[in-house]
């Protein structure tokens, strides 16, 4: 019998590919595993070296900032 895999274990989940419209398709697995919904804001930013890019659920950065705020006071 095959356990299933631990999603916090997992680091790839595959290679995507840019359409001619700048598209991506997020995997499926990535999805499930990180709850993304259709309709869900996504934040995408720059890796500060350029070389990469970071993609966090709009409710996930709110969240940060709050902390960060409320660290500040």
């Amino acid at each position: 019998m095959k356990e299933k895999d631990n999603p916090e274990d997992k680091i790839v989940y595959g290679v995507v590919k840019v359409s001619p419209k700048g598209q991506i398709v997020i995997p499926v697995d990535l999805r499930s595993d990180l709850g993304i919904k259709t309709g869900d804001q996504l934040v995408v930013t720059r890796s500060k070296d350029g070389e990469g890019i970071l993609v966090l659920k709009m409710k996930v950065l709110n969240r940060m900032l709050t902390s960060c705020r409320y660290d500040v006071e």
